[in-house]
């Protein structure tokens, strides 16, 4: 049961650690190429002859060929990081100045004196027309691997890196082959123009980390990835090129011992490459026939897991969608068209853009943002329902991946939040409103201040003056001076009993706004009859501020619209609530105009109360009087006993 999530397994991580294998693989082989080089210029330093030929009767590699083998190999150990492409770029630069100059020197007969410019070359006799100077061919392949390495990293150049590595791969597997088999002319073109041994050698090990170096381009990705193309190039290049050279050479041999004619070792020869293809065939068509078994269990999973998702986004409470490569759309719930009341055929690809609001569609751009950048995203948008109503939608994105952590798309999930959208804006008109509320309130301060007393103290100052300069009217003055001095005095301690709530402090809730209730009546000529407990009662003090502000807000808007004379405030108890009733007989007024008006005194009390979680009811119509009713959940203790505690 559990034996396709472990084929999973195995294939979600073969791919990504053959191409952890083939760079490793690079950088080895870059490592010998480097070591080649370094090891030749050694020799030459030293002037120790034999690390710069295999045997003594083979052509040795020079001191250019060794520095170019020095740099190619350092170049190809950067291969794979494109941070030193600089660097890369400037040792594959050298290459094909060193192997340029020489093939310049071949083609003009001239000499740039680059040739012994280091060391000289004393070999005796030499196997090269000009001493020092490296083969036309070893130039020519040099010159096309400093290249490829000069512009490695570079996409657009990708084809032709390639073609050159290849043709240079193909001349240093001839040349090989020339050695094995005896064939002078496949590595020397004439007899001073040869290549070394070594120099072939080296010259294919550069080509095979050149093509290791980057797995996932070029020819090099389809052998790096876990598929059945990838299986038989891995698997049938190698064998096509060790076998035949192989047999060939074993044949060669046995001729050459006169163990048989030429005949026999051609059909030998045909022979042993029949066979060993028959069976390289039969483990091919083998392992091919195990992936293919495998893949199908995989995909029947897959299928499977595809039906549980598609099952599972029907059913979920939400809208669900997924789009492909292409940025386009390739699946919506039930949810989803249900909610738009469309056909799936009308939402996929960039149908469904048709139900966006048109102000909203540029807020839907930072999809295309996301998606070329693989990142997730989130954006707001309203979406028309089935009914025609345009919904506010959060929609949220993430981008999917395969097993092979290869792109396949992005899948979302959108909330109506339209609902949210309304209350966000309800709470800031709210707020809006309760600073503009405060600000009238400071006006009317500031007016009260400047209309009333500070007129009122300025009459005052004009009768002191009076009295300066008629010092027999001092009695009559006096008099006069003190019956205003009393009433400013009074309108100011009014004036700060209504900013200023320390008094509740004092007194208590109770008394307090019962005290006040007789100062605010006396001030405005208005009888306010209050009802109350006599015994004292102990409030939360933020349960007491705010019944104080409501009944001080709702006697400004009675004693300035009711056109009444006398008002009733009730403050009773109840079980585990307290209640606070303001109510007149006077002119009353419409709510739903009131609450839509400009006026903010309702909404300053409905917000009060809601902070400490009381209930409001508000009764009026036109000519039939006002009621405000507050109603407190909260425990209640007398003050005589609280004191007792205390």
């Amino acid at each position: 049961m559990h034996l396709p999530n472990v084929q999973l397994y195995r294939k979600a991580v073969e791919g990504p650690r053959l191409a952890s294998r083939f760079r490793q693989a690079s950088k080895a082989i870059a490592f010998l190429v480097t070591t080649l080089g370094l090891v030749v210029f050694c020799g030459w330093a030293f002037d120790v002859p034999i690390l710069t030929y295999i045997r003594p009767t083979l052509q040795s590699m020079k001191v250019n060929t060794a520095l170019s083998f020095l740099c190619l190999g350092a170049g190809l150990w950067l291969a794979g990081n494109d941070e030193q492409q600089r660097s890369r770029s400037i040792l594959g630069l050298l290459v094909v100045i060193v192997a340029g100059s020489t093939l310049a020197e071949y083609a003009f007969h001239i000499s740039l004196g680059i040739d012994q410019l280091l060391f000289r070359d004393t070999r005796s006799p030499s196997l090269s027309a000009y001493p020092g100077r490296m083969a036309i061919a070893t130039a020519i392949c040099l010159l096309l691997l400093g290249s490829a390495v000069m512009f490695l990293g570079l996409k657009k150049a990708l084809v032709l890196q390639r073609a050159l590595v290849a043709a240079c791969l193909a001349f240093s597997l001839v040349a090989l082959c020339g050695y094995l088999y005896g064939v002078q002319s496949l590595y020397a073109i004439t007899a001073f123009s040869t290549v070394g041994l070594h120099t072939a050698a080296g010259l294919m090990a550069a080509c095979l980390a050149y093509f290791l170096a980057r797995p996932n381009e070029g020819i090099a990705s389809i052998a790096a990835s876990d598929s059945n193309s990838g299986f038989v190039l891995r698997t049938l290049v190698p064998t096509i090129i060790v076998v035949p050279i192989l047999v060939g050479w074993l044949g060669l041999a046995g001729q050459r011992a006169n163990l048989y004619d030429t005949p026999f070792g051609v059909a030998l020869l045909v022979l042993g490459n029949i066979g060993c293809l028959t069976i390289l065939t039969v483990l091919v068509a083998r392992s091919m026939y195990r992936w293919e078994c495998e893949s199908s269990h995989s995909e029947k999973t897959i299928s499977e897991s595809e039906e549980r998702f598609r099952l599972v986004a029907d059913t979920a409470p939400a809208l669900i969608w997924t789009s492909g490569t292409d940025k386009l759309c390739t699946y919506f719930n039930k949810f989803w068209l249900d909610f738009t009341g469309r056909s799936i055929e009308s939402e996929l690809g960039n149908g469904w853009a048709d139900g966006v609001h048109p102000e909203d569609l540029q807020r839907c751009g930072n999809y295309t943002q996301s998606f070329d950048r693989r990142e997730k995203f989130r954006t707001e948008y309203r979406l028309r329902r089935h009914d025609g109503e345009y919904r506010w939608i959060l929609d949220i994105g993430v981008p999917r991946f395969d097993q092979d952590r290869s792109f396949v798309g992005y899948i979302g999930i959108g909330v109506d939040i339209t609902e949210l959208k309304l209350a966000e804006a309800a709470l800031a008109n709210v707020s809006r409103k309760l600073i503009e509320a405060q600000e009238q309130e400071r006006t009317r301060i500031g007016r009260e201040l400047h209309d009333d007393i500070n007129q009122r103290l300025a009459m005052l100052a004009i009768t002191i003056a009076q009295l300066q300069a008629n010092p027999s009217e001092v009695r009559s003055l006096v008099q006069e001076l003190r019956k205003q001095t009393i009433e400013i005095s009074g309108d100011v301690q009014a004036l700060s009993h209504e900013l200023d709530s320390s008094k509740l402090d004092y007194l208590g809730a109770i008394r307090g706004m019962r005290g006040w209730c007789g100062e605010f009546g006396e001030r405005h000529g208005i009888q306010v009859e209050f009802k109350g407990p006599e015994a004292g009662i102990s409030l939360p003090r933020e349960i007491g501020l705010c019944l104080f502000r409501v009944l001080q807000e709702a006697l400004h808007n009675a004693a300035k619209h009711s056109g009444v004379r006398r008002i009733e405030v009730q403050l009773r108890k109840g079980a585990g609530e307290i209640h606070l009733l303001v109510s007149d007989l006077g002119r009353g007024f419409d709510l739903e105009t009131a609450t839509q008006g400009r006026g903010l005194g309702l909404t300053s009390m409905q917000e009060r109360v809601r902070l400490i979680n009381g209930i409001i009811e508000i009764q009026s119509k036109p000519m039939s009087g006002t009621t405000i009713h507050v109603h407190v959940h909260v425990p209640l203790t007398s003050e005589h006993s609280q004191r007792a505690a205390g």
